[in-house]
Formats: structure tokens, C-alpha cells, sequence
């Protein structure tokens, strides 16, 4: 019978997986924000003109990143893995950067073989499909684990697994999946902490919790995880009072020591890699409006479009909806609020609860961090701490409503006339707001807040109305009845929400090709592009077509490539200065004297652009392509070498007359004349991380290659390891070579 129970219970879930997706499965849409990529930027937009002469309608434009970020970083990835090699460098963005240092791009995540058996999109896809089913079927093991009947662990189950933190991050692919393997840490340690077992027992669970501690640091959210191991120690502290004697110890510290070996693979880079990031002194990020979660916000715990919803084109709260939706159902909330300071389980997530309340609502309290400037903290938003507030949320709606199945409803009235009470002062607001002489605007927004809140205070409704019925029926075939109905209206509730945000897109929308994508890919590399308007090609989308591009977006990027195209685009060697740069890096400035070091070849651009360096190449609709004819070789050698430092690098760049420059931090022990006629370097074959480069020199020179220094670049010179590269003109790589021809092999480690 226990068995057939958890096939119930896993074909239950499938079915809610299939309904959820319907649009998936039954029309071939995909769950990718893709509309947004063609809808909003050309030259798709061009692609679809005759269409849609206005740009394709898409969904929601809040959900951007994940055509920007996430799937062309798992592109680059899953190429390098595809062509025998393990992923280290992406070359299309900031002239080169660590992918293995790229949490988000999740290079080492088990489930990435997924892309190795299904074509990419269909891989996307049902990655995203696997978040809420594990999800959900995870914290349903846990909470059974705990002698929770079948319709509270499921409730649970699907408050977590369809959430607000769940849907608002669904189409990311990596925030949910770092997240949803947290109740099987937390399963493993309850299994840990048992006395009397075998040690193939504890074998078993410390292996458990390894294996999903390691895929959730690989998973692809280095915040989420940081919080996720967090919960999970703060648990085990908790769990002390259960452990008798130190056998359990061991067990323990060898899944952490597993998870810490097996992970090194990914912090290792990333934590190298992050003291060169402008990120690690980003810490006034906290002064912006949207960092912490407002007051009022609260409100979307009862109501989560009480401010609108940016699908509907109607949200008028602060930036940005996403990050503020902790909506867990209506009913569920109820019953989380009934087992509020409850004792035993409920009363540790009662304490995540308050901490995550704590740091995420703007106080002198959760500013502390960022005021005092603490490592990593500081660079933290903490509206992430939703993941763990959700979560909690759902763990104590399934505690709430296995106590009313057993008898206790006292409780529950609690929770009934606190989210009444809640309820009642959103629509006194609403409702009151035009008594007290609100302006205009405020009405027009408290009218959609007034629409917002009819079907969450019908839900809240029918709950009331359903529990006086169970005070008075005795019949067991009738309450059930009542659960069933009680569980069949969360579904409708949170699947109502999460169809709103999300959305679903024709397959012809994934990352299509267009006349200039196709022309750009034709052309021998390397060259880079940039665009002239922010509405042409974004950042990191030319990754995902093996197209190397100025441009960048990302939270962790080189300060010294920060540094250099900001002093590009200002026309000043002033590297205190601020950048004006936040995640995302653009280059607009045709005229700049440091644009040709960038080895810029192509401009897009959405108006005509006459300068005797740009010569017209194609025009597809309204986007115009152009050869940039001033750029230099991405390899060369130097006919004037100077010695500088830091920003005096830019500075001399800045002033030089010369051509081929090198400027950098050391002696020239290389003849500084110019080049004679049979002095040549040319690139033999190029590729993300290896660059095959012939040389003939005939004096000593300086080799300059105008990919960003990285102490991770090793040369040979004629099968001979190399002396170390050394950085030039202030952000690219420079070798020196003696007279003759050579053969030099650049590699990326």
C-alpha cells in the first residue's frame, strides 16, 4: 500500500508538471522568454518587419536575462563540452573571460546532459520543466519524512514547487534548480542524525546529501546556494538535540569535505577570478530603490499583482516585481500562518522566517552589512532571501494543515483572522483611498490593486466557508472530498499566477538566424562587433551565434576591461572616474582612439553613419552593418614600445601617433624602431582558447594580442614553454620574441 501510495503520489505530480505546461506539450511552445529577444531588439525585429511592422507582442518584459544571460553562457558551454574540451574561456564577451568562473552559466552541472542527448532547445526546455516537479517531489519526501499526511506534504509540495520565487525565477534555469535540492539536504541530515543504524544507512544519506549539496553549488546561483548551505547548518545545529553520542560527526563532515573537494572545480575560478571583478567594491548597490524589499510590498503575500504585474503592462510598485513576489497561495498562507510558533519543526522555520524578514525589509537592521561594507554580504541583494521565505512559507502550510487534519483548528482560527485582517486593511486602502483626496494617478493604480485582489479575497472565501462545513460534518468521505477541493483551488490559484508571468513562445522565436547574424557568422574570426544602440543585438546574445562582441552583461566582469571601455567611451585616460557601467557593459563611441585596440571589424547601427573609416557592408530593415576599417589585427607586433603604469597606460595610449602600441609595466628589452617589410604576425587558426599565431621578426619585439591578459594564457614558442605573458596596454597580452620565425601557441588553461 506504501508503494502504491508514492505512485499515486509521483503520477500526481506528472500530471500537474503536464497541466502546468500544457502549452508545451499540447501546442510545442516553449517555457523561454524568446519573444522578448525578437520582439524587442533587432535585427530580429527586421527579421519579422513585414509581420509585425511594430515588433513581435511579447509577454512580459521584465523576464529579459534569460535570453541574455543563461542560455547564450550555456551555449558557450555546451560547445566547448561538445568539442572535446572542458569549458574555461567564453571569447564572444569583455575580450575574454573565465566561464569556469561563471557560476551562472552552471558549466559543471550534472544535468547538463541533457544538452548532450536532446537538441539545445528541447534541453532548455525540459530543464525548466524538471525545477518544479524535483522541487516539489523533494520537499514532499521531506515532509513525509516527518509523518506529514499525503494532502499536507503535497500542499506543501506545490506551494514550493509553483510559488512566487519559484514562477518569478522559472525561466532562469538556475536560481530554482540551485534551490530545489534543499529539502533532500535537509532529509539527509534527519536520516544522519538517526541513532542505531548501519552504517550502509549512513553511507546511503551522506552520499544524499554530498550529492545534493555539490549540485546545488553547480547548479547556477552562487547566492542561492550561500543561503541554501546556510538553512542547511543552521538545521543541523538545530538538529543537535536529537544526536546522541559523535558517531553521526563523521558522517557529516565527510559529505561537507565531498562537497567542498568536488566543488572546487567551480569556486576556485570564481573566487580568483572575483578579486579582479569591479563587483567586490559594488557594495553602494544598497542606496537604490528595489535593493531591500518596501513595506508595502508585503502586500503581495496576500496578493501578489496587488501592484499589477509587468505581463499585464499595469504594475506600478517599485523595481522589480520579481523580486518582491513571495506569494505561496492564499490558502496555503493560511495555514503557514496557523503554525506560526508552533514548537519542533514548524518552530525552526518560524525563526527562517523572521531572520529572512529581517534582512530583506529595508531597516537600520538589514542596511548593517552594507553600511560596515562586510565581504560578500555586501555585494548581496538580499531580496534572494525570498527563496528561503517561500520555502519556509510552504514547509509551515503543510505543518498547518496536518494539525487542522488532526483535530487542532484552534490554530487555524488564528490564521484565518490574521489573513483576514491583512485582507480587510488592502481593501480599505483600495476602497478608502478616494475619500481622502487621492490624486489621479493613485486611483488608477489602486484600481488595478482593487481588480487584483477580488480572486484572492473569493479564494480566502471559499476556504472560510469550506472549514465551517468541516466543523459540522462527520462523514470521512465528505472531508476528503473537502481536501480534495481545498488542494484542487491551490492549484487553480498558483497556476493562475504562474501562467500570468510566464511565458510561452513559438519555437521560431529561439535565437533565429537573420541576414547579418548569418553574414557575421560566415566571416573568418576573430573580429569583434558593437552596436551603436542599445536596442541592437544586447550583450551576450552574439555568444550564443559564436560572435564576438564588445559588449557584455554580468554581475562579475573584469574591473580592467570595466576600466578600459569606460575610458573609451568618455575619451579620457580617468580611471577614477566612474564607469557608469551596472552589469551591463555597451560601447557607443565610433570615434574613440582606444575603439581599435578592441579589434572591432563590424558596427551595427539603426541610423545612417558617415565616417571615412565606416564603409556600408548590408542593411536588413532598419539596422544598417558596417566595416570598421581602423581597427587593428587581434595580433601584431610592436614598432613603438613605452613603460607605464596603471591609468598612464591609458593615458600614453591615448597620446600615441604610433600605430602598433604597446604600452606596459616592465623594460623593453625589445628594439623600439618600426617594422620592417618582412616583419609579419599572423594568426594560424584561432579558437576560444587556443591560438595558433606564426611570427618572423627580425629583431627582438613585442608580440601584442588583443585578447585581455589572464595569468591563465600560457605560450609556447616552437614546442618551447614560453616565458609569462605580460599585460599590455593596459587590459591585452603582450610576449616578447627573439629574431627568426616562429611558431607560438597560445593556450587558455
Amino acid at each position: 500500500m506504501k508503494y502504491l501510495r508514492v505512485w499515486y503520489v509521483l503520477g500526481a505530480s506528472i500530471a500537474l508538471i503536464c497541466v502546468f505546461f500544457y502549452q508545451t506539450l499540447f501546442y510545442g511552445k516553449l517555457p523561454v522568454p524568446s519573444d522578448t529577444l525578437v520582439g524587442l531588439y533587432h535585427p530580429w525585429r527586421d527579421l519579422y518587419a513585414k509581420e509585425y511592422p511594430r515588433g513581435i507582442p511579447y509577454k512580459n518584459f521584465l523576464i529579459t536575462d534569460p535570453v541574455r544571460q543563461q542560455i547564450p553562457w550555456r551555449k558557450v558551454v555546451m560547445d566547448a563540452w561538445k568539442n572535446g574540451s572542458a569549458p574555461t574561456i567564453n571569447a564572444f564577451t569583455f575580450a575574454g573571460a573565465p566561464i569556469d568562473a561563471n557560476v551562472q552559466a552552471a558549466p559543471f552541472y550534472p544535468l547538463n546532459i541533457l544538452f548532450l542527448l536532446l537538441p539545445f532547445s528541447a534541453a532548455w526546455t525540459l530543464l525548466i520543466m524538471l525545477q518544479p516537479f524535483l522541487a516539489g517531489i523533494f520537499l514532499y519526501m521531506y515532509l513525509r519524512r516527518h509523518a506529514l499526511s499525503v494532502a499536507a506534504a503535497f500542499t506543501g509540495a506545490m506551494s514550493w514547487a509553483f510559488g512566487g520565487f519559484a514562477v518569478a525565477w522559472l525561466t532562469w534555469g538556475t536560481i530554482m534548480h540551485t534551490a530545489l535540492w534543499l529539502p533532500l539536504m535537509l532529509l539527509s541530515v534527519d536520516n544522519l542524525v538517526l541513532a542505531d543504524k548501519k552504517k550502509a544507512f549512513y553511507a546511503k544519506w551522506t552520499m544524499v546529501l554530498a550529492t545534493a549539496g555539490i549540485m546545488t553549488i553547480l547548479a547556477g546561483h552562487i547566492q542561492v546556494a550561500l543561503y541554501s548551505g546556510l538553512a542547511v547548518c543552521a538545521y543541523m545545529i538545530w538538529k543537535r538535540k536529537d544526536i546522541t553520542g559523535r558517531r553521526h560527526y563523521p558522517w557529516i563532515v565527510l559529505a561537507i569535505l565531498a562537497v567542498v573537494v568536488v566543488t572546487a572545480i567551480q569556486w576556485v575560478p570564481l573566487v580568483s577570478f572575483f578579486s579582479e571583478s569591479g563587483r567586490a567594491s559594488a557594495s553602494a548597490s544598497y542606496l537604490k530603490a528595489g535593493w531591500f524589499v518596501p513595506w508595502q510590498h508585503l502586500a503581495q503575500f496576500v496578493a501578489p499583482d496587488f501592484f499589477g504585474n509587468p505581463a499585464t503592462l499595469n504594475y506600478w510598485g517599485e523595481w522589480n516585481y520579481g523580486e518582491f513576489v513571495g506569494y505561496v497561495g492564499i490558502i496555503p498562507l493560511v495555514f503557514a500562518i496557523s503554525a506560526l510558533f508552533s514548537g519542533g519543526i514548524p518552530g525552526f522555520f518560524t525563526s527562517v522566517i523572521i531572520v529572512c524578514l529581517l534582512g530583506i525589509l529595508q531597516s537600520p537592521l538589514s542596511r548593517l552589512p552594507f553600511v560596515l561594507e562586510l565581504p560578500v554580504l555586501s555585494v548581496m541583494q538580499p531580496t534572494r532571501l525570498m527563496v528561503l521565505l517561500d520555502f519556509a512559507l510552504s514547509v509551515l502550510a503543510a505543518y498547518g494543515l496536518d494539525t487542522f487534519l488532526k483535530g487542532g483548528r484552534r490554530k487555524l482560527r488564528v490564521g484565518v483572522a490574521v489573513t483576514a485582517v491583512f485582507l480587510g486593511i488592502l481593501w480599505v486602502i483600495v476602497l478608502g483611498a478616494k475619500y481622502i483626496g487621492a490624486d489621479s494617478a493613485t486611483l488608477a493604480n489602486l484600481t488595478v490593486a482593487k481588480r487584483n485582489l477580488v480572486i484572492p479575497t473569493g479564494i480566502f472565501g471559499f476556504l472560510a466557508i469550506l472549514l465551517v462545513i468541516f466543523s459540522r460534518v462527520r462523514y470521512a468521505l465528505w472531508k476528503y472530498l473537502g481536501i480534495t477541493a481545498v488542494c484542487m483551488v491551490i492549484v487553480f490559484d498558483l497556476f493562475r499566477f504562474g501562467w500570468k508571468f510566464t511565458p510561452f513562445t513559438d519555437p521560431a522565436y529561439f535565437f533565429p538566424k537573420t541576414g547579418i547574424i548569418s553574414f557575421l557568422e560566415q566571416q573568418d574570426p576573430p573580429f569583434r562587433v558593437m552596436s551603436l544602440d542599445d536596442r541592437i543585438l544586447p550583450p551576450n546574445v552574439s555568444a550564443y551565434y559564436g560572435i564576438e562582441s564588445v559588449e557584455g552583461y554580468d554581475p562579475v566582469a573584469s574591473v580592467l576591461y570595466e576600466n578600459f571601455l569606460a575610458a573609451s567611451e568618455r575619451g579620457n585616460a580617468n580611471v577614477m572616474q566612474g564607469s557608469g557601467f551596472n552589469r551591463i557593459y555597451t560601447a557607443h563611441n565610433i570615434d574613440s582612439v582606444l575603439l581599435p585596440y578592441l579589434n572591432v571589424k563590424y558596427v551595427l547601427t539603426l541610423t545612417d553613419i558617415s565616417r571615412p573609416f565606416l564603409r556600408e557592408v548590408m542593411r536588413e530593415g532598419e539596422t544598417r552593418l558596417y566595416e570598421y576599417t581602423q581597427s587593428y589585427p587581434r595580433v601584431y607586433l610592436a614598432d613603438a614600445v613605452q613603460v607605464a603604469k596603471g591609468a598612464d597606460t591609458l593615458a600614453k595610449l591615448f597620446a600615441s601617433e604610433t600605430k602598433y602600441t604597446a604600452v606596459y609595466d616592465g623594460y623593453p628589452h625589445v628594439v623600439n624602431m618600426p617594422l620592417t617589410g618582412n616583419e609579419s604576425a599572423e594568426i594560424l587558426s584561432y579558437s576560444a582558447g587556443s591560438i595558433a599565431v606564426r611570427v618572423h621578426a627580425e629583431n627582438e619585439r613585442l608580440l601584442v594580442l588583443l585578447n585581455r591578459f589572464d595569468r591563465r594564457w600560457t605560450a609556447t614558442v616552437d614546442g618551447l614553454k614560453a616565458p609569462n605573458l605580460t599585460r599590455v596596454n593596459y587590459l591585452f597580452m603582450g610576449l616578447k620574441v627573439s629574431p627568426g620565425s616562429h611558431d607560438i601557441i597560445l593556450s587558455y588553461r
